[in-house]
Order: structure tokens, then C-alpha cells, then sequence
């Protein structure tokens, strides 16, 4: 049984799913709802393993009581600050559910500058592009995700493989935006409205090579949006900036 698969039957109380958004769940290969004797140790758990690499966390956890819920086997957190509009639930059987707006839409001014710095040797007409992903924060964001399902499982959270799911919906028609010096000869954009990643990590794996899944991950998604021979040295050098904190 996959909780962490089905959305939240209530309304949010932040309207992430209004934007185009992120969808993270974890899921341990075997289900056992009481796996985390408290909400109490939930709490801790998410506390103590947060990726803080970049000036916001993730998860990010609130820290007013009104942005988090207590639910029957669940502590939630949202946010609305900024380009952050968020939602997570970690449930009592270690399942992660994460939903998050793209903050290259959801960050006032962001999808301008975005569109400004774009130069194609082909000269796409931009103005009709309906949003960029920037792959500098692309690269950063998949490796926040597989450092916490790292940190989650070197703190023997998981101790068993775990699958670990990254969509990203509502992006058909959205375009990578490269670092402003680049030229880039194509504009490279998702031809659907979702691309969906799924795949299954013993713990021990997850550890060892977080980062370097993080980055397979993010060229499985940029082959997606077609750019099929990424620049692999680039997306290293960008994830060092961040895991070095020179970013």
C-alpha cells in the first residue's frame, strides 16, 4: 500500500498544484504503517535529516504551528514565501510525499529573466515559450532529493530498498534555460505535460552514491526535454558549487 502515492483528498492549504509542480514520493519496498512509533519521532526524523545546502531547506519545516498538520499517521509542513510553495507529508511508515512549484514560475520576475537571458543559434521565437526550467537549479533540486533519501537511510530509515519517484507536471512546452554565457544552438523543451522518473535503491547504494544519482537523474530528465548529449562535466561542476557551498 502506497500512501505516499495518492494525492492529499483534502485542499491544500497552499495551492502548489495550481502551478506547474515537483512530486517526490519514497516508498519502502515493504508497507508497515507503524513503522515510526510516534508523530512525535516523525518530527525528529525530518528534523534531524533536513538537506540544508542552499539557504532553504529540504524539507523545508515550518516554524509556526500553522503551517504544519498532524494527520492520523502523518506530520505535514507547507510554506508560501517567495518562490517556495510547498507541501510534505512524512507518514509513520517512513513514506515521503514532497509537492513543490516550479520556482521558475512561482518566484516574481524569475520567468523574465529567464526568457531575457536565452540565446539560440536558431533563433526560437522565446515570447511563446510558456516557462523555463533553469538547469543550474534543476541539477540542484534532484540533488537535495537524493541527499535527504541518504541521509533517511544512513540514519537507518530505510533499511531496505527504497523507491524513490520524481515527476514533474504541468511543463509541456517548457524549455531548459542554460547558464546566460552559454549559445546553445536548440531550444530544448518537454514535448509532454509530465515527465515521470521511478527507480529503486538499496540504502547502502543510496549513500554512497547520492550525488552521482542525483546527476544520472538529472540527464535522464534533460534527455526528455531532448537535449540527448548532455554536458556531463558542466552538471558536475554546477552540483560541486552546491554540495561545496560556492553556489
Amino acid at each position: 500500500m502506497s500512501v505516499a502515492e495518492k494525492l492529499p483528498a483534502e485542499k491544500l492549504p497552499v495551492p502548489v498544484l495550481e502551478y506547474p509542480h515537483w512530486r517526490v514520493t519514497f516508498r519502502p519496498t515493504t508497507y508497515d504503517e507503524n513503522r515510526v512509533a510516534t508523530l512525535s519521532n516523525c518530527l525528529d526524523t525530518v528534523s534531524k535529516n533536513q538537506v540544508r545546502l542552499r539557504g532553504w531547506d529540504f524539507p523545508y519545516l515550518p516554524p509556526r504551528r500553522d503551517e504544519m498538520g498532524y494527520g492520523a499517521r502523518y506530520i505535514a509542513g507547507w510554506s508560501r514565501f517567495g518562490g517556495h510553495v510547498e507541501y510534505w507529508r512524512f507518514y509513520q511508515s517512513t513514506q515521503f510525499l514532497y509537492l513543490g512549484a516550479v520556482r521558475e514560475v512561482a518566484e516574481s520576475g524569475w520567468a523574465d529573466k529567464l526568457r531575457q537571458q536565452q540565446h539560440f543559434l536558431n533563433k526560437p521565437d522565446v515570447s511563446s515559450v510558456p516557462g523555463f526550467l533553469s538547469i543550474t537549479n534543476f541539477v540542484y533540486t534532484v540533488t537535495e532529493i537524493f541527499e535527504f533519501a541518504a541521509r533517511l537511510s544512513q540514519a537507518s530509515v530505510y533499511v531496505e530498498p527504497l523507491e524513490v519517484s520524481i515527476r514533474l507536471s504541468g511543463i509541456r512546452g517548457f524549455t531548459l534555460a542554460a547558464d546566460p554565457n552559454w549559445m546553445w544552438v536548440y531550444a530544448y523543451a518537454a514535448s509532454e505535460p509530465e515527465i515521470a522518473y521511478r527507480c529503486t535503491f538499496p540504502p547502502a547504494e543510496l549513500i554512497a552514491t547520492a550525488a552521482d544519482t542525483a546527476v544520472k537523474c538529472a540527464i535522464w530528465f534533460f534527455e526528455r526535454f531532448g537535449w540527448l548529449n548532455p554536458d556531463v562535466s558542466g552538471i558536475r561542476a554546477e552540483q560541486q558549487k552546491l554540495l561545496s557551498g560556492t553556489w
